[in-house]
């Protein structure tokens, strides 16, 4: 999926974070803030997760793929993000998954898609 542009990753911490990330709206769907924190003392690379608001903190992109987001996000490329595992406000959250692209290609994955349009091949 990267050579297409689309970067998912599992979070890391969120024991760590556990009331910021129970306060947040980590719901799949919802968009999420990508936060590059260069002078994070356990990883240069990191890149922070936090809810819509940019007020509550989940966790962090994984070692596997914090590398490859935090130079695009360093180059200026803008990135945008969704959850796509996680909980609603107020609820443990024990596990968030994110989905971040270009706003192009994470719009044109949020796009309807339409109705009786027939399915890949590979989905039959």
């Amino acid at each position: 999926m990267p050579r297409a542009g689309i970067y998912v990753s599992q979070l890391r911490g969120e024991a760590h974070h556990e009331a910021e990330c129970r306060a947040g709206n980590f719901h799949p769907g919802e968009p999420v803030r990508l936060v590059r924190e260069p002078e994070n003392p356990y990883d240069r690379n990191a890149v922070a997760v936090y809810d819509a608001t940019g007020q509550y903190l989940a966790a962090y992109v994984n070692k596997q793929k914090v590398r490859t987001l935090a130079k695009l996000i360093d180059s200026g490329t803008e990135i945008e993000a969704i959850s796509i595992r996680g909980t609603r406000s107020g609820v443990g959250c024990d596990q968030v998954a994110v989905l971040a692209a270009s706003p192009g290609v994470l719009r044109h994955l949020l796009s309807p898609r339409p109705v009786g349009a027939p399915r890949p091949a590979h989905e039959r």
